[in-house]
């Protein structure tokens, strides 16, 4: 790294020192204020292989006293100052709040987050707001996230001794790092396919078109230009044409010709996809903390829909592990057989029936089991045994007054098996 500090371009942001290649993905490092930019010399040539480092002095007037958001500020000018639109970050102490707090406040900006030694929020800082951080982050000796700020990172503890982790174990640190930063999220896949086509990310919810007539775009116009597009690019081998599609649902949000297309290609004479790729996609989604509604909402209304995947689809995303269903399984796990359970009502009843019973056995899943019997009286295709049924609901730990409990013991014990058969016979539990 250069021992010298370069000015920023306008003399708006901090100074800063660099290393690697000038044409590397751009790689931010913050340190506390305190703390010199020399602290990464015994990372720096395995983080900079391949990658542009900047390491930007934060300590301004004041030094260590300045309030992280005026730091977090201050990065941000230094990243317009460079012309850096997206980087991946690594803070150290308080230089991983800043981090953390710049990809709360801009994370169309951080591709990926690396949080060493992050610190508890300082005191003087204003109470965070409603949202988590949905950037990919590892979280190095970070156990110090009172907040919930990032539950979906991973995390890795190294021993260090009360001493910087990069500098008391940089070979183990360095690693770790490097493996993390080389994986490409799916988001990341495609914000680059729509980058080709000038299209990018200008803040939450909005985008920019820089092809003539340039102009501003929200999600929905940038799915109704890209989202049929995927799987007819060549440049794309298939699981890539996968990962940019379920990686366009996490930018952008549900939309028919984002889901329906995968389905739809799937299906098709290019069909079908590689499934190893599309449903271990399927299932970090529905595993992660962040509730993201396009995923399960792209199972239930493209794949859980057609009686031709409905039974492959549900086994692929539940139906094969509800082995694991028992008492005391995987928060991720059971995060997934919640999602699951609560929009397979159209898949068939004998697909469906064993893994419901399995994840009866989970008290945590209680509720998600009743919804599921629910959604499957109400849905066409759920085709409800009435007596499985509502042996089923005679197993679940639920409060007397849940809503429609009741109704749907008396429609069921009735022997009806869904609303569409007999829609009266719903209306008349109602009323009893």
């Amino acid at each position: 790294m250069a021992d010298h500090l370069t000015p920023a371009p306008d003399g708006s942001g901090p100074a800063y020192r660099t290393a690697g290649p000038d044409d590397g993905h751009p790689l931010v490092l913050l340190t506390a204020p305190q703390d010199p930019a020399a602290g990464w010399a015994p990372v720096l040539d395995a983080l900079a292989r391949g990658r542009r480092v900047h390491a930007p002095d934060l300590d301004g007037p004041g030094g260590g006293d300045r309030p992280a958001p005026l730091m977090r500020d201050d990065l941000v000018r230094f990243l317009d100052a460079l012309g850096l639109d997206r980087v991946d970050l690594i803070g150290h102490s308080t230089g991983a709040l800043v981090a953390l707090l710049t990809a709360r406040a801009a994370p169309h900006r951080v591709v990926r987050l690396v949080l060493a030694d992050l610190p508890p929020a300082l005191p003087r800082e204003p109470p965070a707001p409603p949202g988590r951080i949905t950037t990919p982050t590892l979280l190095v000796n970070g156990a110090a996230d009172p907040a919930g700020q990032v539950p979906d990172a991973r995390t890795l503890a190294i021993p260090a001794d009360g001493r910087p982790v990069h500098e008391a174990a940089p070979a183990e640190f360095a690693t770790a790092v490097e493996a993390f930063l080389d994986e490409v999220p799916d988001s990341e896949l495609a914000r680059r396919w729509l980058a080709v086509s000038a299209i990018t990310q200008t803040g939450e919810s909005q985008w920019w078109d820089a092809d003539p007539p340039a102009g501003p775009l929200t999600a929905d116009d940038v799915s109704d230009r890209m989202g049929w597009l995927v799987f007819d690019d060549e440049d794309l081998d298939p699981a890539d044409r996968v990962r940019v599609a379920l990686g366009l649902m996490d930018l952008l949000g549900a939309h028919p010709l984002l889901a329906g297309q995968i389905h739809m290609a799937h299906l098709g004479p290019r069909g079908p996809l590689p499934l190893d790729v599309l449903w271990d996609c399927y299932r970090r989604r529905l595993e992660a903390v962040h509730d993201h509604e396009a995923h399960p909402g792209s199972l239930w209304l493209d794949w859980f829909e057609d009686p031709r995947t409905a039974a492959p689809a549900f086994a692929a995303v539940l139906g094969d592990d509800r082995h694991l269903l028992l008492p005391g399984a995987p928060e991720p796990l059971a995060r997934r057989a919640r999602r699951v359970l609560e929009h397979s009502g159209p898949v068939g009843w004998a697909v469906k029936a064993e893994t419901y019973r399995a994840a009866a056995r989970v008290p945590a899943l209680h509720h998600a089991v009743f919804r599921a019997v629910l959604r499957s009286y109400h849905d066409f295709y759920g085709g409800l045994d009435p007596v499985e049924g509502l042996a089923l609901l005679d197993g679940l730990d639920l409060p007397p007054d849940t809503e429609h409990l009741a109704p749907l013991r008396r429609v069921l014990a009735d022997g009806h098996r869904h609303h569409y058969a007999s829609p009266q016979a719903w209306d008349a539990a109602l009323d009893r």
